[in-house]
């Protein structure tokens, strides 16, 4: 017992008190409001505050420090998925965000590779807080830079996106980058550089300068070399090499197979390998004649899993006919009626091939 550390919150003994302080008391930050309102002597010796301020932990191999977040920014931080898994350049990713001079980052490839919950996990195992913004359609520039509202008889500014991570340290996770507006994307363009600030003309050009631990990530489908694939998603446009040059980017393929049915099988109780396997050879399948542009929709693993918690539970009532069931609400439901018909041939064909061999 002498090697461990006293929790005077609650008594709580440990050798690694930093991550019980995280998980138990929203963080130093959290401890730190106590010690304030008690006491030094209320929460730990004040000699180790300073250690565990600048606590690390093991995270994909690499030692990074953990964040402590306010109560405020705490419902903004992602959930952790146990069974997620990293791909192997997930590392570098890693280092590129918790480095104090790191560039932009940018993550692209096809829809439903796990781009955006690739960056959620990462802040997940940081207690990092994150937004995401999709730029779809409707997104604007009030939504990304902010506006001026009346609100009880008095008007006030209201900080869009932009401003509100770049005050607040929290990531801003921009989807489908390449579907911006252009004057979204001018906005960007000095937030970009490093050590770029934000001038709000429309709030008396104040300058807003970036939080320490403020990150910009990006996602898209049709950046750099994916850009051969634009066809395939209609409405996105073209980035620039000036502006890519502004962002250190990733191809993000889709799981190895073996990779995707284990976190398949990890994730939905119930599952076994076979089937995960079977699954995983459709969904793959299926991502083909997407990329072969025989499919107007693709794949992705979030929809596999949807599949797979579906069909474990249609598999004691419907039997041989629980995966077609199962693809009813899954997958058939949220695609055109021509892809409905080639998926469930997919789907037949792989298990027919899978029950006989």
């Amino acid at each position: 017992m002498a090697n461990k550390l006293t929790c005077k919150h609650c008594g709580y003994k440990s050798g690694n008190l930093y991550q019980h302080l995280v998980e138990a008391h929203g963080g130093v930050d959290g401890a730190k409001a106590y010690h304030d309102e008690h006491g030094i002597d209320a929460v730990i010796h004040s000699s180790l505050q300073e250690k565990f301020l600048g606590a690390k932990m093991k995270i994909l191999e690499t030692e990074v420090s953990v964040r402590a977040v306010s109560e405020a920014l705490k419902t903004y931080v992602p959930t952790i998925e146990d069974a997620y898994h990293f791909q192997p350049f997930a590392a570098d990713l890693l280092l590129d965000l918790t480095e104090d001079r790191t560039v932009p980052t940018m993550l692209t490839g096809h829809t439903g590779t796990g781009k955006s919950s690739l960056y959620a996990q990462i802040a997940a195992r940081l207690n990092q807080p994150v937004l995401r913004v999709n730029m779809n359609n409707q997104a604007t520039i009030s939504d990304f830079v902010g506006l001026w509202t009346v609100k009880a008889g008095e008007t006030i500014w209201v900080d869009g996106a932009l401003p509100w991570c770049m005050k607040n340290g929290v990531w801003l996770i921009i989807d489908e980058i390449d579907f911006a507006e252009p004057a979204i994307l001018s906005v960007l363009n000095s937030v970009l550089e490093r050590g770029g600030m934000l001038h709000l003309k429309e709030k008396g050009d104040e300058v807003v300068r970036a939080h320490k631990d403020f990150r910009i990530c990006a996602t898209a489908n049709t950046a750099g070399c994916m850009s051969e694939f634009r066809h395939l998603y209609q409405g996105t446009n073209i980035l620039n090499e000036a502006f890519m040059d502004r962002w250190r980017v990733y191809v993000v393929a889709y799981m190895e197979a073996a990779a995707e049915a284990a976190v398949l099988k990890n994730t939905v109780t119930g599952m076994t390998d076979r089937i995960a396997a079977s699954m995983v050879d459709i969904a793959n399948a299926c991502r083909k004649s997407f990329v072969e542009e025989d499919l107007a929709s693709s794949f992705s693993t979030r929809r596999l899993l949807d599949w797979g918690y579906l069909l474990v539970r249609y598999a004691g009532k419907y039997r041989a006919e629980a995966p077609l069931k199962a693809a009813e609400a899954a997958i058939f439901s949220k695609v055109s009626k021509e892809d409905k018909i080639a998926i469930e041939g997919i789907i037949q064909r792989k298990l027919k091939t899978s029950r006989s061999s």
